[in-house]
């Protein structure tokens, strides 16, 4: 890189000569000028210091000068030496003063000894050097400004996405505390109605045997209508709770290991009936996907359910994914799962259809909440999926799209091998001799059972709750039939426990259609009878739970 060179401006030969020699002894460049535009470019350029004679300054107008010298960076000040003689009536002395209020100028009178002169260069060279060590000063300030200029945005932007990030999660987290009310609301509203519902159809069976005498007589039609009547209505009720159930997750879940990529080329047949020829149905299933822990009836009620909403969001036909693919949690490309952490598989279902909006999509997951015309539908469907994900231990998200909409459902990855069905066992074919302990705690839901039971031939005794049980002598019983949700000091899940500890060989069946937390059921070998059950499901689950390898007989 050449040297800054120090500009000479001095039209006299002699001078120039002799100024350039003391430069040349400082060890300096000197790059010499004819001429005052000459000098203004060596001003405006990299010049380290400027010499100039009287004559020169003659050549030079102020004006022209004083533009040049304005235009220096903030850090720089040029030094200007001039030469003049102290007599010499060629030079105007207001020129002078002018000059010195332009910046870094100093006036050398002639003749000067060759130390002065000498001493005045180096002054100035010195002057110059730290103008520019103050110009490396200033430039790594503002490398240094730009850099912390720089970090500021970033700490900002990363701010303000946590400032989104956090509203995104108060939100969810209110929207999840207002779910979890409404499941909560839900569930006890489907126990009571339950309980009214068991009344409803152990009656309805009551009445049937009752007025039917004999194994060939007829009922009466207008009394058979009445009859189907109460008993379609009752299976609706029975529906109803259950999707009430779901979404309160107080349903028990019979979960098994699920293959599901088979299992869904095998559902894939029934959701191509479900959505009609005007749907484009694809399946799109990763290689290689994990087997998952759920309750297959559930998880294809939960299929069925949003193959449904996306069909009813395209009535003029249109496109249906269903996509499955393994995902490691936290993911960045699910932030709705952001509480969840492990492996999952993650279903979404993606349409095309008319979509939703933020304020139904904010809503869409909750219990009776439906944008479809007054008995289309229940509005109970996608709270199905909603309470499904959660008690599988996975979650569900709706993610508006454009066009359409896309719903998602996370279910856990299970390590197990694929489970497979128990065969089915021969059973006996009545009940008659059987000595049954029946554990209810509600009378008006007792009667109707305990009336059954007898009709069948059974010898049935009747406890109010699970510490009165506990109190007979259980010995003389081959089965126990007991309520789940009852008041005392243990519920029916208790009993059944104590059961195992103190009579191992006694079978137990635990009825209910509302648990508080019904995976305690997943390590008890019982069999269950969801609420509201009809005579022949009683029937069929007491049989098979006298069949037991482990039960006494």
């Amino acid at each position: 890189m050449p040297a800054q060179p120090v500009l000479l401006f001095a039209p006299i030969p002699g001078d120039a000569h002799a100024l350039e020699a003391v430069l040349r002894e400082l060890g300096l460049t000197v790059r010499a000028c004819a001429t005052p535009e000459a000098l203004y470019a060596g001003l405006a350029g990299d010049a380290l210091l400027a010499v100039v004679t009287e004559e020169a300054l003659v050549c030079c107008r102020i004006e022209d000068l004083a533009a040049v010298l304005q235009r220096q960076p903030p850090w720089s000040d040029i030094p200007l030496l001039a030469l003049a003689d102290s007599a010499s009536g060629k030079v105007d002395s207001g020129r002078f003063a002018q000059l010195a209020g332009l910046g870094n100028f100093t006036l050398l009178e002639r003749p000067t000894s060759r130390q002065v002169l000498l001493m005045s260069l180096r002054s100035a060279l010195r002057a110059r050097r730290l103008q520019y060590a103050v110009r490396e000063h200033w430039r790594e300030l503002e490398s240094h400004s730009a850099r912390l200029e720089y970090a500021v945005q970033e700490r900002t932007r990363e701010l303000e996405h946590e400032v989104r990030e956090r509203g995104r999660a108060e939100a969810a987290l209110e929207d999840a505390r207002r779910l979890e009310s409404l499941g909560r609301l839900t569930g006890n509203v489907a126990h009571d109605f339950n309980n009214v519902l068991q009344i409803v159809s152990g009656s309805e069976t009551l009445v049937r045997l009752a007025l039917k005498k004999g194994a060939d007589a007829e009922l009466d039609p207008r009394i058979a209508r009445a009859l189907d009547s109460i008993h379609r209505a009752a299976e609706r009720g029975a529906a109803l709770t259950q999707r009430l159930l779901a979404y309160a997750r107080r349903q028990p879940l019979v979960n098994v290991t699920l293959d599901l990529a088979a299992h869904l080329r095998v559902t894939a047949n029934l959701l191509l009936r479900s959505v009609g020829q005007a749907v484009a149905l694809r399946l799109d299933v990763a290689p290689g996907l994990w087997r998952v822990q759920a309750d297959p009836s559930q998880l294809d009620a939960a299929i069925l359910n949003i193959v449904g909403n996306a069909r009813d969001a395209m009535p003029d036909g249109g496109h249906l994914v269903l996509a499955a693919r393994n995902v490691v949690l936290p993911d960045p490309g699910l932030a709705e799962a952001a509480q969840l952490a492990g492996d999952y598989v993650c279903l979404t279902f993606s349409d095309d259809g008319t979509g939703m909006s933020d304020e139904v999509a904010r809503q869409a997951f909750e219990p009776f909440f439906t944008t479809k015309a007054v008995g289309v539908g229940t509005g109970l469907g996608l709270s199905q999926v909603y309470g499904f994900a959660l008690q599988s231990g996975g979650q569900a998200f709706i993610r508006r799209e454009r066009p359409g909409t896309t719903i998602g459902l996370l279910l856990p990855r299970s390590a197990a091998p694929e489970s497979l069905p128990e065969p089915e066992r021969p059973v006996a074919g009545d009940l008659a001799g059987l000595r049954l302990l029946c554990v209810e705690d509600d009378r008006d839901v007792a009667e109707p059972t305990l009336d059954i039971l007898r009709g069948l031939g059974a010898d049935v005794a009747s406890a109010d709750s699970a510490d009165a049980a506990i109190r007979m002598d259980l010995a003389r019983f081959d089965l126990v039939l007991s309520d789940v949700m009852m008041a005392g000091s243990m519920d029916g899940i208790g009993l059944a426990n104590w059961l195992a500890v103190h009579h191992p060989g006694l079978p137990v069946v635990l009825c209910s259609g509302y648990m508080l937390a019904p995976q305690r059921l997943q390590s008890l070998r019982v069999a269950f009878l969801r609420k509201p059950y009809r005579m022949a499901e009683l029937v069929d689950t007491i049989r098979q739970a006298l069949q037991r390898p482990d039960a006494d007989g």
